[in-house]
């Protein structure tokens, strides 16, 4: 039990953005994922499971296309065309507008050492193309594209420790009126 508990915890909110994403609205997806762990909770799990994320998220997608089924064979199914799914540029543009998080990403924006920093700026926010890069700074190849790739690693493991973050960016992704 203490097991399924921290799953919950852990997870709710994943999975209900693939409910959202699935088309359910919110209050819908909270219930598919309350009801999703009352079952674990009377079923017998298996005691070697390596992944739980890996293993919640295929079991949920599995039980939300049961539910598809059994909506369909009632009738009560609502086509896909019904539900309004906000475009990727109108999620950019809410996420853009969001002062929260802007100053979060700009706090661990200035934590990278100097070398990330600098040609994440010049790629981009200031839009430079690799090439570019390459020639106002010296730098090889390589070198730019390492630490890039570095740079953009460290943002994501400094972002990942805010769970306030998490939730915010789960809720966003859960934007169906």
């Amino acid at each position: 039990m203490l097991l399924i508990d921290s799953w919950y915890t852990a997870y709710r909110p994943k999975l209900q953005a693939i409910a959202c994403h699935f088309g359910y609205s919110l209050q819908e997806a909270e219930d598919i994922v309350h009801q999703f762990f009352l079952d674990l909770l009377q079923k017998n799990l298996p005691d070697a499971i390596q992944n739980p994320e890996a293993w919640l998220v295929t079991a949920f997608k599995r039980r939300l296309i049961d539910l598809h089924r059994i909506q369909q064979r009632r009738g009560n199914y609502r086509e896909i065309e019904s539900f309004y799914l906000p475009s990727a540029q109108e999620i950019i543009e809410k996420l853009e507008t969001d002062a929260e998080l802007i100053n979060h990403i700009a706090a661990a924006f200035k934590k990278l050492p100097a070398r990330f920093r600098r040609v994440i700026y010049m790629k981009y926010y200031q839009g430079y193309s690799t090439e570019k890069i390459v020639a106002l700074t010296g730098l090889t190849h390589q070198t730019i594209y390492n630490n890039l790739s570095k740079g953009i690693q460290h943002l994501r493991q400094h972002l990942k420790k805010d769970t306030a973050l998490e939730r915010l960016v789960n809720f966003m992704l859960c934007l169906v009126p």
